[in-house]
């Protein structure tokens, strides 16, 4: 029964296709044909194989009508959209009546679409989630993928899909052939095609056009815009005129009958006003809309028809000028392509790939505890943030956290796709406790202790407490001893706390033993034991009250201190004695001044066992008692004196230094260095105070045996050691004294 009525509908189709037929060959008959024929143009819709949009540029006429070639017809307009069951070859018919004569055109239109495995460049493809994949295809004019879910651009010949779910693509694209248009990209120059314009190399007025790769260079006022391919090639320049249908480019083509051809050309503005309006023209058939170039300037702008060729074998193809304005209207061209063409489809599958990663429940803990995490759903791990955590790349790592952190994990599988979870770790924070400070008490006296914070509490030791579940239990320790409370939160949380508790010891006062100062010092008193303390005399004391006092008698005193236990209430009377020592008195004195004939005054102290003298300029020795002292100038000289006490005390003395008594800077004659203690070594005596000195001894042969530059050094009558026999010996002596300068040289005998 369904083939029976299937059967009646195709001869019902066949029937009226026959009667459109007739009444079109009727129509056609009415009127006599018109010569020449027009022209029509078609577009497929890249996005379906089976739409296809006629237009034709016809004017003036008083009917139209279309004949699709499956049966369907369409009138009255310029321009239709059609769509067809399925895909085929229709001979297609345009019949234009006019006043005095009628038009038709016949062409067979193929509504094909090929399948190519070939045009999707990207093969099937596993996307993990999350991530984006840009499809690819081969070269082609138009492009329409569908569906559009998840697409940057689905009129792209190479679109980015960022699909979340498994997904099958399709492309359809018209495929171009050869390009029948020979130097359409104008590298060549200017051949291959003719205009009604002038060919100048300066442009200086409309209707001119050029070959070049500069618009500035062909006239100042234009753009230096860069042709449409690389931006360094050549492009066609024109200045248009304001003649309309004048011929801007022309070329003649080989065609085949029949054959589905598409044209385009880019455009751009080269200066802005009055953009260019230009036309298609095949055979004297302006074919598709308006060629215009938009602004802004140097911008390139693509134009495209297609068009079948019917019964023809060639095409005379123009681009034509449809702008009137004088001013204005420069315009390039580049890349004019004309070929056929064939309507192309394709598919890729994208599979996404969306591991399920799993991790732990959500999980709360006590601060200070940890908590073992899990995952699955992967082959590898990272979890952040690290904090808290054992290890970051491991499936189960333990975490630590010190506050509420969420973890994210982000696992790995076999194909290296990633998926994530998230897993809360809330962190309760443990009680905050407050308790009894530490302290002390009376032996068989007892103590309430106190903890806050928490719900319950645990103390330990329970034997001394009336109940160890108490915030507050009552404590009577016999022994020092530390109570520890374990305090639990609401949450659960545990922490604990201590008091140390000290059994107070009776009578443990002490005062420190007695001792001694030296007169006009300090003592400091130290008794302990109890909690106050009261001092007795009070003249010389810092501060009585205090049990570390500082005492500064002028007198040997006996000092009494009376310590209070306040908590056991019970005190002491201790005393200790400041024993005063007297000064020593310490006297300070000279044997003579420093003038010309002396160099050198003995000082002496007495008083004391130990000296001290300062300043040290000038002294043999500031420790003893008697020191020479060669000072350069008058100086007074203070000795500190302490005796077997400790105690010092001081006096001083001043060594006067003069320029009386000039000495006669004599030098003695001979000495006897046997060690008897009398003339054993000779020097310098009785010069005064020298301040620089160069003193030298020469044996009988003019050899240095001995030189010093210190007045305190003298010769023993040794050389390198070896004791000198008896003989005569020359001295040399060159010094600056206090009172002035003094030279001598003289011989002197040593004597054996």
């Amino acid at each position: 029964m369904r083939i029976e009525n299937q059967q009646k509908q195709q001869m019902k189709k066949s029937i009226f296709t026959v009667l459109l037929s007739l009444i079109a060959t009727v129509c056609i008959k009415s009127q006599p044909a018109c010569n020449p024929k027009g022209d029509f143009s078609f577009t497929r819709n890249p996005c379906s194989a089976f739409d296809i949009t006629y237009a034709t540029n016809a004017a003036g006429f008083t009917n139209i009508r279309w004949q699709f070639g499956d049966g369907n017809t369409a009138s009255g307009t310029i321009s239709v959209n059609h769509t067809y069951a399925t895909l085929g070859n229709y001979q297609v018919t345009l019949i234009v009546d006019y006043p005095s004569c009628s038009d038709t055109i016949t062409k067979t239109i193929s509504v094909a679409q090929q399948t190519d495995a070939q045009l999707i460049q990207t093969i099937d493809t596993l996307l993990c989630s999350g991530s984006t994949k840009q499809l690819r295809s081969t070269a082609g004019f138009v492009y329409c993928w569908s569906p559009t879910t998840f697409l940057d651009n689905p009129l792209s010949p190479n679109p980015i899909t960022s699909t979340t779910q498994n997904i099958t693509y399709y492309l359809n694209s018209l495929s171009l052939g050869a390009n029948l248009i020979t130097n359409g990209d104008f590298n060549l120059g200017n051949t291959g095609f003719t205009s009604q314009y002038f060919y100048t190399a300066n442009n200086t007025t409309e209707g001119e056009y050029y070959v070049g790769n500069n618009p500035s260079s062909w006239y100042f006022a234009h753009f230096g815009c860069g042709d449409h391919t690389t931006g360094t090639g050549n492009m066609l320049l024109v200045n248009g005129s304001p003649q309309p249908d004048a011929e801007v480019w022309k070329t003649t083509v080989t065609v085949s009958p029949n054959t589905n051809y598409t044209f385009s050309t880019w455009i751009c503005s080269i200066s802005v006003p009055n953009p260019a309006k230009l036309a298609f023209s095949i055979n004297g058939n302006a074919i598709g809309g308006l060629i215009t170039a938009s602004q802004p300037s140097c911008n390139w702008f693509q134009f495209y028809t297609t068009w079948n060729s019917g019964n023809a074998t060639s095409a005379v193809i123009s681009i034509i000028n449809k702008n009137t304005i004088l001013f204005g209207n420069d315009f390039a061209l580049d890349d004019i392509f004309f070929s056929p063409f064939t309507f192309r489809r394709d598919s890729v599958k994208i599979t996404v790939d969306k591991p399920a990663i799993i991790s732990s429940a959500n999980q709360t803990i006590c601060a200070g505890k940890s908590v073992q995490l899990n995952r699955t759903g992967g082959t590898s791990y990272t979890w952040t943030p690290a904090t808290g955590l054992s290890g970051t790349a491991i499936a189960n790592p333990v975490a630590s956290p010190l506050v509420t952190t969420e973890y994210y994990v982000t696992g790995t599988n076999a194909n290296n796709c990633t998926g994530k979870d998230t897993v809360l770790i809330t962190v309760n924070p443990l009680p905050v406790i407050t308790v009894t400070a530490d302290t002390s008490i009376c032996e068989n006296t007892s103590i309430q202790l106190s903890a806050s914070g928490g719900s319950t509490y645990s103390w330990s030791p329970t034997g001394t407490l009336n109940d160890a579940s108490l915030p507050n239990p009552i404590a009577s320790p016999t022994l020092n001893t530390k109570y520890r409370v374990v305090v639990t939160s609401a949450d659960g949380c545990i922490n604990s706390d201590s008091v140390q508790v000290d059994i107070r010891t009776v009578n443990r006062f002490f005062a420190d033993p007695a001792g001694a100062i030296c007169l006009n010092n300090s003592r400091q008193l130290n008794a302990g034991g109890g909690d106050t303390y009261s001092w007795v005399p009070v003249g010389s004391l810092s501060n009585a009250s205090l049990p570390n006092p500082i005492a500064r008698p002028a007198v040997t005193t006996l000092y009494t201190v009376t310590i209070t236990d306040t908590v056991c209430r019970t005190s002491a009377n201790l005393s200790t004695t400041v024993t005063v020592n007297p000064l020593p008195v310490v006297t300070a004195s000279k044997s003579n001044d420093i003038d010309c004939t002396s160099n050198i005054s003995t000082l002496n102290a007495t008083g004391a066992v130990s000296y001290s003298w300062s300043p040290g300029t000038g002294l043999s020795n500031t420790i003893i008692a008697d020191p020479a002292a060669n000072p350069a100038d008058t100086t007074k000289y203070i000795v500190t004196g302490t005796d077997n006490n400790g105690c010092t005390n001081k006096d001083s003395v001043t060594v006067n230094v003069s320029a009386t008594g000039k000495s006669q800077y004599l030098m003695p004659t001979a000495f006897t260095p046997n060690g008897d203690g009398i003339n054993d070594c000779y020097g310098i005596r009785y010069w005064g105070a020298i301040q620089d000195l160069d003193f030298s001894i020469y044996n009988r042969w003019g050899e240095l045996i001995f030189h010093t530059t210190s007045p305190s050094i003298c010769w023993d009558g040794t050389y390198k050691g070896v004791k000198q026999d008896a003989a005569v010996f020359v001295y040399v002596v060159r010094a600056v004294t206090l009172c002035g300068e003094a030279y001598r040289k003289g011989t002197f005998a040593l004597i054996r």
